[in-house]
């Protein structure tokens, strides 16, 4: 596409501002939580009807080990601008409903802010990938790029069924870049780049001892399964908390000068992390910037939960025969999860625990886009201009996801909400302004595509 009016197509963002943010409220008021099949399957149809509004093509396609995902397009210009994004909206921890300002699902407006269950994370980051094809259209212009959407509705965090879609309609998915679900700005307003993603590798140990619990008058005879599990959980990590399996981190990325350099001017309110968390210091007794860097780079063991025995409120008198915990490892770019897995496994054995059974429950790969890459230049220089602020670019982050399924293309996250949108609690919301300003980031996102090709 040689010549299109950018102006125009950001002035008809502002002229149909309220469209937009009424859509974006019906969406809202769809209650896609994965344990509700009907809810997550209306949601998948609604987003169909949305692109087929606006003048694209959408189609619903159930898939196996996940709920619907919807693949679809809105025509223009010869590059192929990616848009990956979720429509379910769980989170963990959630809170308590009984604190929010309005009903999580009544998207309701309340001093410039929309308050709805999964409008930050990540139902207005999608619709403002929509919206932004729409705005050249209501502008009387074909965009200046094709945009593809694959809108996932998850049936389990870590989305199993992901890579198996992803190959299956790998032409249909085709693309010069992508933009990630979701990111935000910061408290001044500055946008936040994402350029990657950590993977996971989450586990479930089983010790089993005995075929049967027996009375605990056979302690002295008999091996108990919880002390088996306890002890070789121990071996996992060391007392400070660190990563105490060898050769686990072998293969971690260490981040270049110039990435520790932009990792350092995250924003990191360690006083605020250090205040909910009801402690004093951090492990390690790091300041605010060594964490911002930490938090991104290291490779982390969880022992996410135990359970065995008897535990309810009550004197008893038993040998556990079965324990059972769950280990959640987070990996950064470098690492493989069948590597990593492997050093579990060749760690316990050599610790004399080769009995205690191991099953994958979770995996994905970590990926991380060059902050060299010409796309990211792209979408920070087009930052700059529509929000009049230096963008913050983040080539590591805290966050798992599953990247790794579309690690030929460079990837960055953009978004419309901030850091205090409380996704993982009560009130969640984003500011009306900052969705205005998402969708005209993503207009200015296509124009300089196409301006480059």
């Amino acid at each position: 596409m040689s010549e299109f009016d950018l102006d125009a197509a950001l002035r008809a963002v502002d002229e149909h501002f309220d469209t937009f943010v009424t859509e974006l409220q019906e969406l809202s008021r769809l209650r896609s939580r994965r344990q509700e099949p009907e809810q997550m399957a209306a949601t998948a149809e609604f987003l169909k009807e949305s692109v087929e509004r606006w003048g694209g093509t959408a189609e619903v396609v159930p898939w196996e080990k996940s709920h619907p995902y919807v693949i679809a397009e809105i025509g223009g210009g010869e590059q192929r601008l990616l848009h990956f994004n979720h429509y379910d909206v769980e989170v963990e921890p959630t809170g308590d409903d009984s604190e929010w300002i309005s009903p999580p699902y009544a998207a309701e407006i309340h001093d410039g802010r929309l308050y709805a269950r999964g409008v930050a994370d990540d139902k207005g980051a999608l619709m403002s990938r929509v919206h932004a094809a729409a705005a050249w259209r209501l502008s009387g212009q074909e965009p200046p790029v094709t945009s593809r959407y694959i809108m996932e509705g998850k049936q389990w965090l870590h989305s199993p069924g992901l890579g198996s879609f992803v190959g299956a309609y790998a032409d249909r998915l085709a693309a010069d870049a992508a933009l990630w679900e979701n990111s935000w700005c910061d408290g001044e307003g500055r946008p936040l780049l994402k350029l990657g993603e950590k993977g996971i590798l989450y586990l479930r140990l089983t010790s089993t001892t005995l075929s049967r619990e027996l009375t605990s008058q056979n302690t002295a005879l008999l091996p108990s399964a919880t002390a088996r599990l306890v002890s070789a959980l121990a071996t996992l990590v060391h007392p400070d908390g660190t990563v105490a399996v060898k050769g686990l981190a072998d293969d971690a990325r260490v981040p270049t000068g110039a990435e520790r350099a932009l990792l350092e001017t995250m924003p990191f309110d360690g006083t605020f992390l250090k205040g909910r968390a009801g402690i004093d210091v951090f492990r390690g007794g790091l300041s605010d910037t060594e964490a911002a860097v930490a938090i991104r780079t290291v490779p982390t063991l969880t022992i996410a939960g135990v359970e065995g025995g008897d535990n309810t409120d009550d004197v008893t008198l038993g040998i556990p025969a079965t324990a059972t915990a769950k280990v959640e490892i987070r990996l950064v770019p470098g690492q493989d999860p069948e590597r990593v897995l492997e050093a579990v496994r060749t760690h316990l054995a050599a610790a004399g625990f080769e009995d205690v059974l191991l099953e994958v429950m979770a995996t994905s790969s970590p990926h991380l886009t060059d902050h060299t890459d010409p796309f990211v230049g792209l979408v920070a220089e087009t930052a700059r201009s529509v929000y009049d602020a230096e963008p913050l670019i983040e080539p590591y982050t805290q966050w798992i996801g599953n990247q790794g399924v579309l690690a030929h293309l460079p990837i960055v996250g953009v978004g419309v909400s901030r850091a205090d949108a409380g996704i993982d609690g009560p009130n969640e919301h984003i500011r009306l302004e900052d969705y205005r300003m998402g969708i005209k980031h993503v207009v200015a996102i296509m124009a300089a595509m196409a301006v480059k090709a």
